[in-house]
């Protein structure tokens, strides 16, 4: 990942934009909204669908943001994915070859992506009560499933299978090495959840502003090495010209 700046400047480049729209909907400069704002889904799906939920905007309104916020994750994520496959296939990764893709298969990334809202972002939110260390326990965990359910799945879309076929092929760890798969989204979540507690040692109260955004900014980097994590899994082990032992 250094030895390609594109693929340190992309993640935090789209953290601030992110932080910006998000501030726009006027949501508070918070850990829980400034760290997930560049992750893996669902977990983005998620906040997405908490910071329009901060506020009552009406039905149709709220309805509205949550389709905004998705073709902006489509794009985002989309770019994020491809820029990780073509750095997996030994391409020079490239921020307007990356849009194009996105661009070429945006159904493929909008079908990820609107079951990443809806199966997890939307009904997760429903009734969750984050100041429970209980649903705040649980829904972590939920996340962390979706993580590993989704993740392959958007790989596969960057690396050219339409929808139902990329999320096929992305479920392929659960016969192919399952345990590789896993252990990269534990640790994916734990390194998340460790970078909060560095961040906020020695902190009684609020955490202060500098420490929480060099915490997003790492968390944002996190997130990139994962996806490029996941997409040289995917082209050593799961796409179809993937090597075949022996």
């Amino acid at each position: 990942m250094v030895g390609d700046p594109i693929l340190v400047l992309a993640p935090l480049f789209f953290l601030i934009a992110l932080m910006l729209l998000a501030f726009a909907l006027e949501a508070p400069a918070g850990p829980e909204i400034l760290v997930p704002l560049v992750s893996l889904p669902p977990v983005d799906a998620f906040t997405d669908v908490g910071i329009i939920g901060l506020h009552d905007r009406g039905t149709a309104v709220t309805w509205i943001l949550r389709a905004v916020a998705l073709i902006v994750r489509t794009g985002v994520f989309g770019i994020i994915a491809t820029l990780a496959v073509q750095r997996a296939r030994g391409v020079l990764p490239s921020l307007g070859g990356a849009a194009r893709t996105v661009w070429e298969r945006v159904r493929s990334f909008g079908f990820m992506e609107l079951a990443s809202f809806a199966v997890f972002g939307v009904t997760l939110s429903l009734g969750a009560d984050l100041a429970s260390p209980r649903d705040d326990g649980a829904i972590g965990t939920a996340l962390l499933f979706g993580v590993a359910v989704l993740a392959g799945g958007f790989i596969a879309a960057a690396d050219g299978l339409a929808g139902g076929a990329a999320f096929r092929r992305g479920m392929r760890w659960i016969r192919r090495r399952p345990l590789g798969h896993l252990a990269l989204v534990a640790l994916y979540g734990f390194a998340s959840n460790g970078l909060f507690r560095l961040a906020a040692i020695g902190e009684p109260g609020k955490p202060r502003a500098l420490p929480m955004m060099l915490y997003a900014a790492l968390s944002a980097l996190l997130t990139m090495w994962a996806v490029l994590a996941f997409a040289r899994r995917h082209v050593l082990l799961y796409a179809e010209d993937a090597p075949r032992p022996g």
